[in-house]
Parts: C-alpha cells; sequence; structure tokens
C-alpha cells in the first residue's frame, strides 16, 4: 500500500480536473507533491511539468506519464439550454448516457447529466442504432440559451463526475487511472530516489495532450534528450468475462506491472528491467506491443538520436470509462521497480543494439 503522503497525493491528482489540454489545476498537484524532492522542477510551453534529480554521471534516464485525462469541450448550446460537446480523446459512445459530468466554467464546477431519447420514445429503425456523440446533449437544468449561457459557455471543458473509492483494501476505482497512476509512478520514484545517491540523472516528467497529440512527450523528450527512456501507462486486464487472451494475452490486476516487448522497444533495458525484477523479488507480467505502443513510448523513442526505450503497463479495468479499476499492488510494485532499476543504471550501460 502507499504510504499516507502518497496516496493523498494519489487522491488528488485523480480529482484535478484535466481534460486532454487543459492539465492546468492536475499539473499544480503535482508541482507541489515534486518540490520537497527534485533538485530542479520545471515547466515548459506546453505545460509539461519536468523534474530532475541530478545524478554524479552523465547518464539521463526519463519516467514519463501523462496527466491528461478524457474528456469533452463544449460545442454548441442550443435554443433550450442543452450542451452539445466534441470529445478530447476516445470514448464508448454508448457508455456515455446517465451518466454525470462536470462543466468547468470560470473557476466553477457546474454538474450536468448527458442525456439522450429514452428507449420509449426510440421508433423503427432507430432501436438498434450506434450511438452518436451528436446523439447525446448536456442537461444543466437550464431554462433556454440564455439561462445556460449565465452558467456556461462554448469552449468550457468537461470531465466526468466520479470520486476516488476504494472497492477492497487493494482495489481502486477513479475516473481518471488513465493516466494519472502513470504521472504517480514517476513521481513517487523520485520521491523514493530524493536522498539516495544516484550515477544516472533522473528526470521524472508529468506529460500534456497524450490522448489527443502527444504534444507533452515529444517536446520534454526533446528537450531532455534521454538516453533511456520509460512510458508508464495502462493497458488493458484480460482477467474479465469474454476478453480473448489469443489477442490481449494474460494481463490480471494484482500481479504487478506489465512489461512490454516489441519493435520500438530496447532489448537492453528490458533484459535490465527482468533481472532488477528477479533480484528484488518484484512481480510483473509481459505484454506483447509489436508495433506502436499507443502510448507517450510512439513520440519519444525515435526523436534526435533516438532513446532506449521501455513501456511499464499498469492493469486497468474499464479503461476510457468513468469508474476505471487499478491495483494499490500493481502501483507499489512499479515504484519499487524502476527505484531499484535507476539504483542501478550508471554510465557503463550498454545501450548498442
Amino acid at each position: 500500500m502507499p504510504d499516507a503522503k502518497n496516496l493523498e497525493f494519489l487522491k488528488k491528482l485523480v480529482s484535478a480536473p484535466s481534460p486532454s489540454g487543459f492539465e492546468g489545476p492536475a499539473q499544480k498537484v503535482v508541482r507541489d507533491y515534486l518540490k520537497p524532492f527534485a533538485d530542479k522542477v520545471s515547466g515548459d510551453r506546453n505545460g509539461n511539468v519536468i523534474a530532475l534529480k541530478k545524478g554524479s554521471g552523465k547518464l539521463k534516464v526519463m519516467v514519463v506519464g501523462h496527466a491528461d485525462e478524457i474528456g469533452f469541450i463544449v460545442n454548441h448550446i442550443d435554443e433550450q439550454g442543452y450542451l452539445y460537446v466534441k470529445p478530447l480523446g476516445g470514448f464508448d459512445v454508448n457508455l456515455l448516457p446517465g451518466l454525470r459530468v462536470e462543466i468547468y466554467h470560470a473557476g466553477k464546477a457546474i454538474r450536468g447529466i448527458i442525456g439522450k431519447k429514452p428507449i420509449h420514445m426510440l421508433r423503427g429503425g432507430d432501436e438498434g442504432a450506434k450511438l452518436k456523440m451528436e446523439d447525446l446533449w448536456i442537461d444543466i437544468g437550464a431554462s433556454n440559451r440564455a439561462a445556460a449561457l449565465k452558467k456556461v459557455a462554448v469552449g468550457d471543458v468537461v470531465t466526468y463526475k466520479g470520486d476516488f473509492e476504494q472497492l477492497s483494501d487493494d482495489l481502486i476505482v477513479t475516473k481518471a487511472t488513465d493516466n494519472k497512476v502513470g504521472v504517480y509512478v514517476a513521481c513517487a520514484v523520485l520521491r523514493e530516489l530524493a536522498k539516495k545517491p544516484l550515477k544516472a540523472n533522473y528526470y521524472a516528467v508529468s506529460s500534456v495532450g497524450e490522448e489527443t497529440t502527444m504534444r507533452g512527450a515529444r517536446t520534454s523528450a526533446w528537450q531532455i534528450e534521454p538516453d533511456v527512456a520509460i512510458a508508464v501507462d495502462v493497458t488493458f486486464t484480460s482477467d474479465i468475462p469474454g476478453a480473448d487472451k489469443r489477442v490481449f494475452g494474460e494481463v490480471s490486476l494484482a500481479k504487478g506491472p506489465t512489461l512490454s516487448i516489441g519493435a520500438a522497444l530496447h532489448p537492453a533495458v528490458h533484459a535490465k528491467l527482468l533481472d532488477v525484477a528477479a533480484k528484488h523479488k518484484i512481480p510483473y507480467q509481459l505484454e506483447i506491443a509489436p508495433g506502436r505502443t499507443g502510448t507517450d513510448a510512439d513520440a519519444i523513442h525515435d526523436l534526435k538520436g533516438g532513446s532506449a526505450m521501455a513501456v511499464i503497463g499498469i492493469p486497468n479495468r474499464y479503461m476510457h470509462s468513468p469508474n476505471e479499476v487499478v491495483s494499490l499492488k500493481d502501483l507499489d510494485a512499479a515504484v519499487k521497480l524502476l527505484s531499484a532499476f535507476i539504483l542501478n543504471l550508471d554510465d557503463k550501460l550498454d545501450l548498442s543494439r
């Protein structure tokens, strides 16, 4: 289990609204947590937060999680006062009807409900139709457009309404596990290493825009030019009814983070992670990423002279839903693995391929 300080950080992080492109509130939580532990905390024009723990050598290692969550942006307000939105990130639209959301306007959160025509009002061919975003609206209780405009505006961003809860001693549910847990791991590793002498220079990065543009990982890696870069993101589990393990492999909650194997990922880094896990008896699972990884790694590994890349996955049930479930044991294992890995890095690391 994370200690009280880390658990409070995680709660604040997942609760802070940060739709893709609008990550400011979450990044403030990150800065406040990192300041006591880092030698330097900086940012950039895109909104990335970069914290450095200096080492005695030249090797640079970067661990990145993305602070943005999926959300919406208000696109239209009709004469009846209903809001229509466009997505910031990917959704299963059929999950959305009936959900509570929060619209952020002038520093305040306005409650709304996602509505659609009830099934009783559907006729003929509408009954089996797949929903589209334009079939849905947000009801904020306004009587008309003028009343709505006193509370919200076109361009306001929207997130799910979903509190941090514990389903058990180990399993937690949040609206923004993807990928606040990656940010949490990168930052908790820096805290773990704060008072320990390092040979490698460690950069903990909370990136922006992964769900939409990948710009945060790209620009932060361009600045750092890491020798080794590790993206920590969530990954699908196959421990649910109907999951095809021929497609998704065997990935379960509470059995450790996943280590990815694939064309974009560096075999020497992977081998060293495996050695560290074995030495410290840290549980892990294997995942195959034959091409693109679907993470910040895709924007980092071939920048400039290239980085030796790894991807660590936090198993996540119900990804891109308002109720994503992860294991605290998996978070602890990821922090222990990366902390031990970075402590074992020095300038002698052979990254030839």
